[in-house]
């Protein structure tokens, strides 16, 4: 739980880098593509350096589980999460990023045979309700519903809860770092071929997409896949791992002065207390 809850605090810091490549001229679709092309060179050369002629010694259901995570936890979401914000508004678009740990509690009591106690749901609910609250301060009124949005809204919630679900099957015959290097490959193939970048950057942009793709990336998911293989209860992880906001708004405040209304605080709070409630239920 402790490796799930780090992840979650280095994904949080995503704003600073996000912020930073956008203020030197780097498009969404460049910055999407850096962070999963220096993620995957850092984790592959960790991969060799460690385990050697072993990296390309993987099985087939396990390269399978790779291409899955890569297409559809860093491909497919990267697009739906997009195309939601440009839909929705960035309001919306939260609130239907946050029913992933609801895809994440069915797919494994499906998958995994969890069972789900009352006090499970609960955390779960609150959870959701926090993560909004935090992100959205109780305000979505800039955004507009329509059908193709809600729709990618929903797809990027479901490729988000999907992470912890794949990558706990992948991580139970490889190591992390192999994993996340397959992983890693597979996302950076399908954004060439449905979100082309323009790769003129300089040495600034090139310096921060490496940052981007080294600490809330590299380090962040290899935190997490490792984390993965350690639990035995998949449907406490998205609730764990959303510090993630928590983090984010923090940051916010205290690097960019941004103002943060009541909403936002208890916000925080919800979230913090359905972690806590979620660790302690059976």
């Amino acid at each position: 739980m402790i490796y799930i809850f780090i992840a979650g605090v280095l994904w949080g810091t995503i704003g600073i880098f996000v912020k930073q490549l956008a203020s030197l001229g780097a498009d969404p679709s460049t910055t999407a593509f850096m962070r999963m092309l220096f993620a995957f060179v850092i984790m592959t050369t960790s991969a060799v350096f460690r385990h050697g002629r072993k990296v390309f010694g993987i099985d087939r259901k396990t390269l399978f589980l790779c291409a899955l995570l890569g297409l559809i936890c860093h491909g497919f979401f990267n697009i739906f999460y997009t195309a939601s914000i440009r839909a929705n508004g960035m309001g919306i678009a939260s609130v239907l990023l946050y029913t992933a740990p609801v895809f994440t509690a069915v797919a494994s009591g499906l998958i995994f045979r969890e069972k789900f106690s009352s006090l499970k749901v609960f955390a779960l609910a609150v959870n959701i309700i926090g993560c909004v609250l935090t992100v959205t301060g109780g305000d979505i009124s800039g955004g507009s519903f329509t059908l193709g949005g809600i729709l990618c809204g929903i797809g990027s919630g479901f490729c988000y809860g999907m992470a912890a679900v794949i990558g706990r099957q992948a991580g139970e015959h490889t190591d992390a770092i192999i994993m996340s290097a397959y992983s890693y490959m597979f996302a950076v193939i399908f954004l060439l071929i449905f979100n082309t970048p323009e790769m003129n950057a300089g040495y600034d942009v090139l310096t921060a997409g490496f940052l981007y793709g080294l600490i809330p990336t590299a380090l962040a998911y290899l935190v997490y896949y490792t984390g993965l293989k350690r639990i035995d209860d998949t449907s406490r992880v998205p609730v764990i791992a959303s510090i993630e906001p928590v983090t984010a708004v923090a940051i916010g405040m205290l690097l960019y002065n941004e103002q943060l209304g009541t909403v936002n605080f208890i916000g925080v709070a919800v979230v913090l207390f359905s972690i806590i409630i979620m660790i302690k239920a059976e």
